[in-house]
Order: structure tokens, then C-alpha cells, then sequence
């Protein structure tokens, strides 16, 4: 071992010589390079970077032009050859369906009034200047690419029979609310300068047509629900487009730019500084907490004095607590939180009439109507049908599609009454059916009853929850304890159910149907299913989808999420099983649930331009504060 140790020694002595005469090297062309030459070789190592990085930019943006020239023409080529399915909007369930059927199989037409998807979540946010309006909407062109064609229409009648859908009319119509704007004509009376003005012009002709499908997609959402109320639809703000989003923007603006006036009295300052939001669900809770933090960051430092002593933010809700659909617990939280925010939540309070000036409101179980004073009223309550989809319902025939809150569809989404099954519903214009248990017990029980003993063991019952689980998404709380089940219903420990003691237990399972929420989540599963359920048809023209392995639709509840302001949210899991039983989630609320609300929303936009603009907005808000001007 010495030896070694002492012929290491000397071998690194050797070695020593050669080492110092290579540092020196280094250090001898190091010293000898003047600082010109350091900047020479710099600057031509940065030439050399730039040619490269902009010669790939130049390369990969003349393939992705010759890319989309290429698929276009591929599409215009094929029109007629291929089954066509046209889709009706552009919304939460429109676009995950554009973006995920196979267009090689399909010629796909899009129509749809509104040419871009809205991040319809983050209005509330875009109503107080948190975010800008060109972040959360994106040009449909731009999310389809050039296999599907677009065309900005508004679909009128829908003929089932011919499969026909006939677009635009000339007679007045809105394409969003608001939306109607050239139509008013207002006499441009400027005696100097350039200024805006509304005016009627020639640009958006829209003469009538029609078009023939194989597949139709309706997926037109839905419109705010008014519960014909009066004076709602005049004097109210809805929060449902991005039009109505600006309204609400320049009215906050209107209202305290009109309380400086200095001959303003007392009384109608107050009036002036008084917001009302109607509707505790979640973009009620949302706005308020928005322009709570609109007047408590900003504002503030601009009317000092009117943000002090005058403004109000009043939530009212007809029900006993906010964000009902989720945890009590977290209703709580936020009502807790809404009155360290100073904001006032009126709840068990029903609206009785809505005036330019006033809302009349009524207490539940009070004969008594109060007049509360304000300026800006936001309605976010619920939503009803549009005209489009009561139409279809009377075309089909009202006694098969009975449901007046959406078209009535099975388990594949297929509308309900169209015997050849090629016409979808998806989103908020829709409501699956969900066929009971007991209205078919005699033929379940019977085709469990292989024996005909009148009884069923527990092997039957077993195949019975096993074979029907599809067609009755209800017999999913039993998969998982069937024998829990069965032990629960043979109350006489025979080992066997007669048809009484089924009728019980499915009875029970009946009870656990719910109607699907109205929500973007549910929207944008329906579409990613319905691509996928054609994607895999190798025939329209069938029917028996069961017959193919087809699954029918089922819901994935990923949880519900609201901002309450104060850089706060809540998260709740309810509904979220899988989810629950894995990681053990409990409800959330503070600040870190209001990371996760951020984070959530920011991996849901569509593309990277749209993240980037949200991110720079967020930024732009803390650094900044919002934009307080109207425009």
C-alpha cells in the first residue's frame, strides 16, 4: 500500500509540469487579447446566435403558412365528399368539440353569431379592469385552424326531417345583447375635430340561407333568466357577454365621475355610489367581490372622500345562504368575508321590481316591499332557453321534449324525438334525461329472474347493477357495495329479493338524480365526448351505439371555485369522489385557494397569447392598479 501510495506521488509530480505549462498557456492568450478582440469575438458569437434563431424563426413561421395554405386547400377540395356535421356556437362545449374531431373524417362547418370563444368565468374580472377585454376572448379561426370552416351567421330554424338549418333573416335581430349597436342612428353634429359616434352603415349584411347536415351540434348556451320580473330587461346589467362586461365598466365609471359633480346633493351621491348585484351563486359572489376590490385598491386613492362615506355594494340572494350549490361551510366563510369586505348580503330577500332608479325588494315571509336607492344593478341570477332551442322543442313536439329549461337528450346526448339520432345538444341549452328505476321495475326484475322463482339471489341482483349500469348512471352507488346492498334490502335474511323488496332498494338509487349544473366544466366534457363518441363511429347511420361498446356520457365533477375578493377564494371538492377518497380534499378558503383559483383559470385558456395577456394583466394590476377610465 506505501508503495503505491509513494508511486502516486511521483506520478503526480511528473505530471505537475505539464499541468503549469497548460494553465500558463491559458493564462498567456488570455492576457495577450486586447479588449477589442474580447468584443470582436463577442459580437460575432452573437451574430452567429441571431442568424441562427432567426433563420429557424423564418423557416418555422414559412412552414406553418405553407402548413395552413396546404390543409386549406385539402378542405375546400374535399367539401362534398365527405359527411358533414355543422356546429351550432362557439362556446365551452362548441370549441373542445372543433378542436378534437377528426377533420380527415368529417367536412365540419361551424356557424355561430359570435366569431370568437369568450372566457365567459373571467367577466366579473374584465367588468372592474382586473383584466382587459382582448384577454379572454380568441378568434375562432385562430382555435379550428383551416380544416373547419367558419361562418358568422345566426341559425333561425332547424328542420329535423330534411336536415336543413336556415341562417340569418333580414328582420332585426340581435346577435348578443347589445350587439345591435349599428342599428341606432344618431345625427353626427361636430363642428370641429374627429370624435366618435354611432352610426348605420352598409358592412353587416346578413341575406338568409340554408344548409344541409348529416350530424348537427346544437350548442347555442343560454340566455340570463329575468323570471319576468319588471323592468329587469331595461334597467338591469346582465354579465353573460363581453359587451355587457364593458357596460358595467363604464357605468361604475359613470357613477363616480357623476358624484364629483359639485352641485351633486347629499342624497343622490349615496344613490349614485350604490351597486346592487341580484344572484348569490358564483359570478354574482364573483362581481361583487370585484368591485369590492376595485374601490378598495384603486378608487379609494382617486375619491377618497366618496369611497369613505358614500359607496355601498349590496348582495342580494333569495335563498338562505350565498354559493348554495357548494359546502356550507364555505358559505359561510364567504359571508363572513363579504362583511369584513363591507359588502352587505341581503339574503331570504326576494326582488320585486327593478327601476332606473330603485329596487323594489321584498323579505321572505313579509307582505312588506322596500324601496332601496342605487344606480347600477347586476343581474346574475339563472338562465332560461333561447328562442332556437324553444323552436326545436316545438318542432320535435312539446309532449316528447317536456323539459322547459333545455332539449331533452339520452345518455349518447342525442336529442330526444329525432328517431335517426343525428342531431346532438350540449352545454346549458341541454338536459340529459335520466330514465327511473322504478318506472321499469317489472322488466328488470323479470330479466333478472332467470330462474322465475319470483326471488333474486345475490348473483342476479350482482348482474342486474352490472348489465344496466349505463343505461341508469343512478345503480353507480351500488357498484361499489352491492352485497352492503342486497344484505340492506333482504330485511327477512332470506338471501333472496322479492320484486317489493327491489322496488325499495331501487327507489333509493332514483332518489340520487340530479339535473347536471349549468357550468362550463359540464359544457366542455359534453363536447370533448360527443368528438370522441364519432371519431370512433364507423357508420352514422347506426343507432344501436351499445351494440359497439360506445360508453354513454358520464360526468366528472373536478370541483367548483369562486373569488371572494381580498386576494381570497374558495375551493370546494363535493361531488369529486375518486378525488376525495384519494387525496382526502376538504373544502378551501384564503389566500391559497386563490392561487389555485388563478392557476386553474390560467392552464383553462385556450391558447398561449391569451396566458400571456392574463399573466401580464395580473402583473399589470399589482404593479399599476386598473385603468379607472371609461371608454
Amino acid at each position: 500500500m506505501n508503495g503505491f501510495r509513494n508511486l502516486s506521488l511521483k506520478q503526480l509530480k511528473e505530471f505537475k509540469p505539464i499541468i503549469t505549462r497548460n494553465l500558463a498557456w491559458f493564462n498567456r492568450q488570455s492576457n495577450k487579447q486586447s479588449f477589442g478582440t474580447k468584443l470582436k469575438r463577442r459580437l460575432r458569437n452573437l451574430l452567429i446566435v441571431s442568424v441562427i434563431g432567426f433563420g429557424s424563426y423564418y423557416g418555422y413561421r414559412n412552414y406553418k403558412n405553407y402548413k395552413w395554405h396546404k390543409e386549406l386547400n385539402e378542405s375546400n377540395e374535399s367539401t362534398g365528399t365527405k359527411p358533414r356535421i355543422v356546429v351550432l356556437g362557439t362556446g365551452w362545449g362548441a370549441v373542445p368539440f372543433l378542436k378534437h374531431i377528426d377533420s380527415q373524417k368529417y367536412e365540419v362547418v361551424c356557424v355561430s353569431p359570435r366569431n370568437y370563444f369568450l372566457m365567459t368565468p373571467l367577466l366579473p374580472s374584465v367588468s372592474v379592469g382586473t383584466v382587459e377585454t382582448r384577454t379572454v376572448i380568441e378568434a375562432i379561426r385562430t382555435l379550428i385552424g383551416p380544416r373547419i370552416k367558419y361562418v358568422e351567421a345566426h341559425c333561425v330554424d332547424i328542420d329535423p326531417k330534411l336536415k336543413i338549418i336556415t341562417c340569418n333573416t333580414n328582420e332585426k335581430g340581435t346577435v348578443s345583447r347589445g350587439d345591435d349597436i349599428k342599428t341606432i342612428v344618431v345625427q353626427s353634429k361636430r363642428e370641429s375635430g374627429a370624435s366618435s359616434r354611432i352610426i348605420k352603415d352598409s358592412a353587416r349584411t346578413r341575406p338568409q340561407f340554408d344548409m344541409k347536415y348529416d350530424i348537427l351540434i346544437v350548442a347555442i348556451g343560454s340566455s340570463t333568466n329575468t323570471f319576468n320580473i319588471p323592468g329587469v330587461e331595461e334597467h338591469a346589467h346582465f354579465l353573460k357577454e363581453i359587451l355587457d362586461a364593458r357596460r358595467i365598466r363604464s357605468a361604475i365609471s359613470d357613477a363616480f365621475e357623476s358624484a364629483m359633480t359639485p352641485t351633486q346633493t347629499e342624497e343622490e351621491r349615496k344613490r349614485l355610489l350604490h351597486f346592487i348585484v341580484v344572484g348569490g351563486g358564483p359570478t354574482g359572489v364573483e362581481f361583487a367581490a370585484e368591485l369590492a376590490d376595485l374601490v378598495r385598491e384603486d378608487l379609494q386613492h382617486y375619491y377618497p372622500r366618496l369611497v369613505s362615506n358614500d359607496v355601498k355594494i349590496t348582495l342580494i340572494e333569495a335563498l338562505d345562504h350565498v354559493l348554495s350549490m357548494m359546502d356550507k361551510q364555505i358559505s359561510d366563510y364567504t359571508e363572513k368575508h363579504f362583511h369584513r369586505e363591507n359588502i352587505e348580503v341581503l339574503m331570504n330577500t326576494f326582488v320585486k321590481a327593478v327601476k332606473q332608479r330603485e329596487v323594489i325588494v321584498q323579505a321572505k315571509g313579509s307582505n312588506e316591499q322596500t324601496s332601496i336607492p342605487c344606480s347600477v344593478v347586476v343581474w346574475a341570477t339563472g338562465i332560461k332557453s333561447h328562442a332556437l332551442t324553444n323552436r326545436l322543442r316545438e318542432v320535435i313536439g312539446l309532449n316528447i321534449q317536456s323539459n322547459r329549461m333545455g332539449i331533452l337528450t339520452d345518455q349518447y346526448l342525442r336529442i330526444k324525438g329525432i328517431n335517426d339520432g343525428s342531431i346532438f345538444a350540449i352545454g346549458d341549452c341541454a338536459t340529459i334525461e335520466q330514465p327511473k328505476l322504478v318506472d321499469r321495475i317489472q322488466l328488470l326484475f323479470e330479466e333478472a329472474d332467470t330462474q322465475h322463482r319470483g326471488a333474486l339471489d345475490l348473483q342476479q341482483f350482482r348482474s342486474l347493477v352490472e348489465r344496466r349500469i349505463n343505461e341508469f348512471p343512478q345503480l353507480e352507488m351500488f357498484s361499489k357495495k352491492i352485497e352492503e346492498v342486497f344484505k340492506q334490502a333482504d330485511k327477512d335474511k332470506s338471501g333472496y329479493l322479492s320484486m317489493e323488496r327491489l322496488h325499495s332498494a331501487l327507489e333509493k338509487a332514483d332518489t340520487k338524480i340530479r339535473a347536471l349544473p349549468a357550468t362550463a366544466q359540464v359544457a366542455s366534457q359534453e363536447g370533448r365526448y360527443i368528438a370522441d363518441l364519432l371519431n370512433q363511429l364507423p357508420d352514422l347511420t347506426i343507432k344501436n351505439y351499445q351494440q359497439y361498446n360506445l360508453k354513454p356520457f358520464r360526468y366528472k365533477h373536478m370541483g367548483t371555485l369562486a373569488y371572494v375578493g381580498g386576494d381570497s377564494a374558495v375551493l370546494d371538492f363535493s361531488g369529486t369522489k375518486p378525488i376525495l377518497d384519494l387525496f382526502n380534499l376538504k373544502p378551501l378558503s384564503g389566500r391559497g385557494a386563490a392561487y389555485l383559483w388563478k392557476s386553474f383559470y390560467f392552464t383553462e385558456m385556450f391558447s398561449g397569447r391569451t396566458k400571456t395577456l392574463l399573466a401580464f394583466d395580473w402583473i399589470r394590476t399589482q404593479l399599476y392598479g386598473r385603468d379607472i377610465s371609461r371608454y
